[in-house]
């Protein structure tokens, strides 16, 4: 009976005290994940967007390149076997045309790979945040589950074991956003 006593005191005093804390931790550990949730759904939409761009400039890419032979097989063709019909003026004006032509979807060309390839660096970018901001998410959802744990069971152990592990979940949050 002495011992039921003592625990309704222990119950009342964690009561008291605890409860609030806990509630006051999880809902903390609530707000930052929200906040990390958010942000990686954010950054893998970017991540997939700039992946569809940079498959985008590289199919324009591709349609320069083949538009470009097409030139370079009729510059060919003139050189083996030039129409009979033109004069060599005229000849020497079209193969200028041409090698105008390859040489502007050269330079396109290069312009076009620029962009492809800094949309692969945006993409793989947003992608790595994507993955910092879920890692976060993660321990943040452990310790808010931790924490809900301490107030069910009143154990003051999940409660610290919560706490830190909400904490390193708070630090990874802010390392990736010290990356965007």
């Amino acid at each position: 009976m002495a011992d039921d006593k003592i625990d309704e005191t222990k119950d009342k005093e964690f009561s008291k005290r605890q409860t609030q804390l806990i509630a006051l931790t999880a809902l903390i550990l609530a707000i930052c994940a929200t906040f990390a949730s958010l942000y990686a759904g954010a950054n893998a939409s970017k991540g997939i967007l700039a992946q569809s761009q940079a498959s985008d400039g590289w199919a324009y890419y591709q349609a320069k390149s083949i538009k470009q032979s097409m030139y370079k097989m009729q510059l060919e063709a003139l050189d083996i076997d030039p129409p009979s019909n033109l004069d060599p003026t005229r000849l020497n004006i079209l193969r200028e045309k041409y090698q105008q032509t390859i040489d502007r979807y050269e330079n396109e060309q290069m312009d076009i790979r620029k962009q492809a390839n800094q949309k692969e660096a945006d993409r793989d970018h947003f992608l790595d945040l994507n993955r910092s901001f879920a890692g976060s998410l993660t321990y943040l959802q452990i310790a808010i589950l931790l924490t809900s744990l301490a107030g069910l069971m009143k154990q003051i152990g999940f409660w610290y074991a919560g706490i830190a592990i909400g904490a390193f979940g708070v630090y990874n949050f802010v390392a990736a956003m010290m990356m965007v």
